[in-house]
């Protein structure tokens, strides 16, 4: 019987957890290389949808059941407002329905529930996670691949996934194409517990601050501002300043609102820069895969970040299972069916990405009344939440035309 697989994914976020997950229960020995000493949250929240959702059911039925009963099931009448800064409403998505008709529904989740229920199936599985293990570069060969390590270490397998996230160094390793593309806006991420909001799922518009709320579980809301402002600007201040100065900039907005910034703590703040990357020509090189943000980094404006990681590591994890032995013919399989998808919503993204975040009254109104006119922008992606683990590329469409 030949031996098992043995998979070092350098990463232990959302997508090298999700990884870890599956190529485990596919039968590979998993090394994920972390490099903080503890897993962490990544601040705020997330929206798994309908095709996050089932990526996620994929990895284990339990995993799946374990999120939904801890994050927030959307309910079938549930709605999500788009206000402008004043809580007028300019649209409503009925994104319960919205589930329904896709026969999954959404399921906001704080990160650090996630983060954890991951964490725990990859270790449950028999995957192995080294904390303090911080990945540098690698190294690829006919029979091998070596990820290099911090402290002057290297680990060897027959598989080396890069799940390093944006600033990926095994990125770096394949493709050397540089820093990612400050997308001209920050993010501010909070949660904050015992706050009651009349429109509790809600998207607010202002001019140069974008806002998203939604419940992540039972009396807990979180929510992510995005800030039209130079690079660096923002993380400079530091969480508590930034949250001042978010609270200061919004001081005459909608009052459920303000009462929800001024709920939230310092300590349950994070402060990052958007970033994303054009398309890569390839992912793959003989045994060494990128995955998640390491591959198709992505402005949030449709919330997908995490959801196609968690994709990714279906799809891979069923390409390594469907060529036994042959991994650099399991990870060209992986890069010919996830490429296309991923590279049209990092695009569809970034597109979307411009229109939510214009700055100057111009813009303000621009945007306002696409929304009125359009609707809330969850109804035109109905197509990215339709995938499903068992469809294959030559079974979806790809829309990348439409950016």
């Amino acid at each position: 019987m030949p031996e098992p697989v043995h998979a070092v994914v350098a990463g232990g976020g959302i997508g090298g957890l999700a990884a870890a997950v599956a190529l485990a229960r596919a039968g590979a020995r998993v090394t994920v290389l972390e490099r903080s000493r503890r897993t962490g949250d990544g601040g705020g929240g997330l929206v798994l949808y309908p095709n996050g959702v089932r990526a996620l059911d994929a990895l284990g039925a339990e995993l799946g059941a374990r999120v939904r009963a801890e994050g927030h099931v959307t309910a079938p009448d549930e709605v999500r407002a788009v206000t402008d800064a004043h809580g007028r409403i300019l649209a409503e998505e009925p994104i319960g329905a919205h589930g329904l008709r896709l026969g999954t529904p959404q399921v906001p989740v704080l990160r650090s529930v996630l983060q954890r229920a991951l964490h725990e199936a990859a270790v449950a599985a028999g995957a192995t996670v080294r904390h303090g293990a911080a990945v540098t570069g690698g190294a690829t060969r006919g029979d091998a691949a070596r990820a290099l390590l911090a402290d002057g270490g290297h680990l060897d397998g027959d598989l080396l996934v890069a799940a390093d996230g944006i600033h990926s160094a095994l990125r770096q390793h394949l493709l050397a194409d540089g820093p990612p593309r400050y997308a001209g806006y920050t993010s501010v991420r909070g949660r904050a517990t015992g706050v009651r909001m009349p429109l509790p799922a809600r998207v607010v518009n202002g001019r140069g601050v974008q806002l998203f709320i939604s419940p992540a579980a039972p009396g807990t809301l979180y929510w992510t501002a995005k800030i039209t402002a130079p690079p660096g600007a923002w993380p400079a201040k530091g969480p508590a300043d930034a949250l001042r100065d978010l609270r200061a900039a919004t001081a005459d907005w909608d009052p459920p609102v303000v009462r929800l910034l001024h709920a939230t703590a310092a300590a349950d703040t994070v402060v990052t820069d958007i970033h994303d990357r054009d398309p890569a020509p390839r992912w793959t090189d003989g045994r060494l895969a990128l995955l998640g943000d390491a591959a198709h980094p992505m402005v949030p404006a449709l919330g997908q970040g995490a959801n196609m990681a968690l994709e990714d590591a279906v799809v891979l994890a069923r390409a390594v299972a469907a060529h036994p032995g042959d991994v650099p013919r399991a990870l060209a399989a992986y890069e010919r069916e996830r490429l296309p998808r991923t590279s049209a919503v990092v695009l569809r993204s970034r597109a979307q990405g411009a229109v939510d975040q214009g700055d100057g009254a111009a813009a303000e109104l621009h945007r306002n009344r696409l929304v009125r006119e359009q609707g809330r922008k969850d109804t035109r992606t109905e197509d990215i939440h339709a995938w499903h683990p068992d469809h294959r590329r030559e079974e979806t469409v790809d829309h990348a035309a439409r950016t």
